[in-house]
């Protein structure tokens, strides 16, 4: 079987030892756990202390590691691998205590399809790159990018993906002929993607999958590699949309207890999540709203009405 490249990986020679580490220290930051960009949050797990530099990163949150923060030095040591690499009886552990399952790139296939369906085909195509989807529970993310099938590992080549994500970059791939015009609308499209996971190790997965698909699509229109601060910039909105949240809890793993079951013969208001529609902030879990470019909790409305 092939394997998967990954272009922050030390195997890769497209990028110096300084700059990965640089994008690598991005893709692992929690940015619900920063008052500011940068500013250590310190009224999240105060009776847990962590080395500064770790203050703002996503945890593990597996049963194993529990609080403990994802490392670069964790990632080198290859600590982290997708879900068909692990051991048989450690995927169905997993299944067990986190009901981590995954979807083959068939059914993905189908349900995006389904969501494509609905838009317009008189819609012009920018508004298409700008119409947001979010990939609930996350996993490593493959109804929005598929480089590889997560049951098997196989690589997917481009012409065959199916992400949501990745219709949209075929998409500025054919209607853009500039790097400058490329580079704009692939940003906007990444800000129009967003997923949340529980468990960290499948978070970055789901982080570094995003931002290989973005080279891999800028790789195959211009065949060069993209520069440093345009990568920069890419893994900066990765952090924001991709991010650590307990989907029973809408806050952090471990900083909130999920709220009790429904009372039996009471009747019950069922609700949709409702993303992107407060700027109040009280402690849940916090993303971009690039349009007014601040901070949101995405499913406050969910909280008080649900």
């Amino acid at each position: 079987m092939n394997e998967i490249k990954h272009y922050l990986s030390d195997d890769d020679k497209n990028l110096s030892d300084k700059i990965k580490i640089e994008l690598l220290k991005t893709l692992l930051l929690d940015r619900t756990r920063e008052k500011a960009d940068g500013e250590v949050n310190e009224d999240i797990d105060a009776d847990k202390p962590k080395p500064d530099e770790l203050k703002n990163n996503i945890i593990w949150a597996t049963t194993e590691r529990g609080n403990i923060p994802i490392t670069i030095d964790d990632i080198k040591a290859n600590l982290i691998v997708p879900r068909y690499k692990k051991d048989r009886e450690y995927q169905k552990k997993r299944t067990r205590e986190r009901a981590e399952i995954f979807t083959p790139r068939e059914v993905c296939e189908i349900q995006n399809d389904t969501i494509d369906a609905q838009f317009s085909s008189r819609e012009n195509w920018t508004d298409y790159i700008k119409r947001k989807v979010l990939e609930i529970t996350c996993g490593e993310a493959p109804y929005l990018v598929s480089r590889y099938d997560v049951v098997t590992g196989e690589p997917i080549d481009i012409e065959k993906r199916v992400g949501l994500l990745d219709r949209k970059l075929k998409l500025i791939s054919e209607e853009t002929k500039t790097y400058l015009d490329f580079k704009n609308q692939t940003k906007c499209a990444l800000k129009s993607i967003y997923g949340y996971e529980f468990q960290g190790d499948s978070l970055f997965l789901a982080r570094q999958n995003v931002f290989d698909t973005i080279v891999d699509y800028y790789v195959e229109k211009f065949n060069k590699f993209p520069d440093e601060d345009f990568l920069t910039e890419v893994v900066k909105i990765i952090s924001w949309n991709l991010w650590q949240m307990d989907g029973l809890t809408y806050a952090l793993p471990y900083t909130v207890k999920p709220a009790k079951k429904p009372v039996k013969g009471r009747k019950q208001n069922p609700k949709q999540m409702a993303f992107f529609d407060s700027d109040e902030k009280d402690g849940y879990c916090q993303i971009k709203d690039w349009d007014k470019n601040e901070k949101i909790e995405p499913f406050k409305s969910s909280l008080s009405e649900g």
